[in-house]
């Protein structure tokens, strides 16, 4: 059967038929509340994270200029002005280039804080809660869930019957009459209806991806989505593979629509709960109680300990010396408690990140059971939405935290002000974000695993299809 034979066909059968029709609005229906869910998302966010840095920054601009002020001997001093445990500089992680098309982790991290010496690393994002974890825990539906969940049931809808109902018809004989084979036939039927479902999505995200997203350059922007569409493809190319090489072994359309309805519930269900709880059951998290109580005792043991830790504070910085200035002493009592939480929960800390990227290892061999964790894993990096951009995030967060408190610590403790050359030199949070390229290598071993299976599964297929008819039939 040739190709414009084959399109006539399916142009019958599927593209102006019902349920062809209705599986392409659905895809075009999904996408647009998708795409819109995402940009939504994504506004709220950048819209209270302009509110927080313009109301942060005002606090920060009004510390300055009291400090400003005293230094120029154009105010007279009081106790409580510009001191520098009471700057706070706020950080916040932008949004991705494509960060409406994956909001998946969304709510689940935070995106804002305020470094400043009064938290410590235990407690920096200690005050964010998520307003309604059931919900959250539900995932966001964006154009990455369409991908990875909805266009696989959408092309097992689309696929199932074409060659069952050809064997039931008596079309295979026909063609292979005509043709002297049904390689042709079944290949360009398999193709045109996959085709059409993933050029409209190709199409409604390729519009959305073009339109600006605030701050976003769109020439990075546009450069993500292609990367973005590349593995979506890939994902449909292994689907496509599994569907024509599964349409040749079972012969009758219910066994082949429940065989692949289970594949896909294991591929995007099973593997990764099970995976999920082998990985906890493994490399369980230490005690969230401990980390709390070793915070605790730490702020505790400064606190009543606070004279031998400013005379040893004061002997690591002979240059600088106590003022009679009446300074509330809970400046430098609390500032040194929060050293001493900070070394005491350290060893805590560092376990629940060994703990983190041990179960991430487990996920990492669980990929190569799921495609679907590997195209999850893949579009999350690329448009910005998985928890690995938010965890570095906290870390920069937290390093900055860290380089603020050695700035200012040695003038906190002497109850002493910076000088406004001092505070111009601390540096303001800018997080530093992964570029396109590593992000790409880092998934291109898994990658190029699903595309080797993909391959095998058309290899497969195609060799089936070259069998004589009987064995077909």
């Amino acid at each position: 059967m040739t190709s414009s034979t084959s399109f006539s066909l399916e142009k019958r059968l599927f593209l102006t038929a019902r349920p062809g029709i209705a599986a392409l609005v659905i895809v075009a229906a999904l996408c647009c509340i998708a795409a819109l869910a995402g940009r939504a998302h994504v506004d709220r966010v950048e819209t209270a994270q302009a509110a927080f840095l313009a109301e942060k920054g005002a606090d920060l601009a009004k510390w300055r200029d009291e400090l400003a002020a005293l230094e120029a001997g154009k105010a007279k001093p009081a106790p409580y002005a510009a001191r520098p445990m009471n700057i706070r500089m706020p950080a916040v992680l932008p949004s991705a280039p494509l960060g409406d098309f994956g909001t998946a982790s969304a709510g689940l991290f935070p995106t804002a804080t305020l470094i400043t010496a009064w938290s410590n690393p235990a407690n920096l994002f200690a005050s964010y809660e998520f307003s309604n974890p059931n919900l959250l825990a539900l995932g966001g539906f964006d154009l990455n869930f369409v991908v990875v969940v909805i266009m696989p049931l959408l092309m097992i809808a689309a696929s199932f019957d074409v060659l069952p109902s050809d064997r039931q018809n008596g079309r295979l004989r026909l063609v292979s009459v005509q043709s002297g084979h049904i390689r042709g036939s079944t290949w360009n039927r398999l193709f045109i209806r996959n085709a059409a479902l993933w050029a409209v999505l190709a199409l409604f995200s390729f519009v959305w991806a073009c339109i600006p997203a605030a701050d976003t350059d769109m020439t990075l922007r546009l450069a993500t989505y292609f990367a973005w569409l590349t593995i979506a493809l890939l994902y449909g190319l292994f689907w496509f593979a599994l569907i024509a090489a599964s349409s040749i072994l079972i012969k009758t359309s219910e066994t082949l629509a429940a065989m692949l309805f289970a594949a896909w519930a294991i591929f995007i269900f099973a593997v990764p709960t099970l995976g999920g709880a082998f990985a906890e059951a493994m490399y369980p998290p230490p005690s969230r109680l401990a980390f709390l109580s070793e915070m605790r005792q730490g702020e505790v043991t400064a606190i009543n300990d606070t004279a031998a830790l400013t005379a040893g504070f004061l002997a690591d910085h002979p240059e600088m010396t106590v003022s009679d200035e009446k300074v509330p002493d809970y400046y430098s009592s609390y500032f040194l408690a929060n050293q001493e939480a900070a070394k005491r929960t350290t060893p805590v800390l560092e376990a629940f990140t060994r703990s983190q990227m041990e179960r991430q290892s487990v996920t990492r061999f669980m990929q190569y059971v799921s495609p679907a964790i590997i195209t999850d894993a893949a579009l999350q990096a690329i448009s910005g939405g998985n928890a690995n951009r938010y965890h570095a995030f906290q870390q920069q967060a937290v390093t900055a935290l860290k380089d603020l408190t050695e700035r200012i610590g040695p003038s906190v403790v002497a109850k002493q002000r910076l000088s406004l050359e001092q505070f111009d030199d601390i540096p303001t949070f800018q997080f530093v974000e992964v570029s396109l390229g590593d992000r790409l290598s880092k998934r291109a071993v898994p990658l190029g695993y699903l595309l080797a299976l993909s391959i095998a599964c058309l290899i497969f297929a195609r060799r089936r299809l070259a069998a004589p008819l009987e064995q077909i039939l």
